[in-house]
């Protein structure tokens, strides 16, 4: 099964890695500046794992064990690296992240990990310990703090693909009638 997820995460990350790269040349003249890091170690993923007191979801897993972090994922906002999990900026947006979640009028888990986030960006993106299900998964929701929550995913793959289909919208929306078909699936 970890197979399985990780060809598809790295087939995913490949086409989402070249569409954001091509969004930014058609909407901004520039690279996306997006940075994915190394993979992850098996024993860094355990320590990660015993600090939480449980399991990551397997597709989250893989897809650190592929690349420990992607900056600019989402602009300004980075799925988090595991040492960046350290940074004073992004233990500060945890901790607010936390806060809001326990003092907020949504029922939501202040235990809940949040995966996507940056300094500077009210839009993260959070394991939903709730929905933890038997395969191991947990969804994968979309939030910002203005908004609440926008979207929400069975998993990371789900998460990613959505991104992807998401980034080929506003190329053609950039192109208009340029834009061409679809590649493949």
């Amino acid at each position: 099964m970890a197979k399985d997820i990780r060809a598809r995460l790295q087939a995913l990350v490949s086409k989402l890695y070249q569409v954001r790269e091509e969004f930014y040349q058609v909407a901004f003249g520039q690279s996306a500046d997006q940075v994915l890091g190394p993979p992850a170690s098996e024993q860094q993923l355990q320590a990660f794992e015993r600090s939480l007191g449980y399991a990551l979801p397997p597709s989250y897993r893989e897809m650190l064990l592929l690349h420990d972090g992607w900056v600019a994922l989402e602009d300004e906002a980075d799925l988090l690296s595991l040492a960046q999990r350290h940074e004073e900026e992004i233990r500060d947006r945890v901790k607010s992240f936390k806060k809001m979640m326990r003092e907020g009028e949504d029922p939501y888990n202040q235990d809940n990990l949040l995966v996507v986030g940056g300094a500077d960006s009210t839009f993260v993106v959070y394991l939903d310990i709730d929905t933890l299900r038997a395969d191991g998964e947990m969804d994968v929701v979309e939030y910002t703090y203005e908004e609440g929550e926008l979207a929400r995913h069975k998993d990371i793959v789900a998460y990613l693909k959505s991104n992807y289909d998401e980034v080929r919208q506003w190329i053609k929306d950039e192109k208009g009638a340029d834009a061409g078909p679809d590649p493949e699936e």
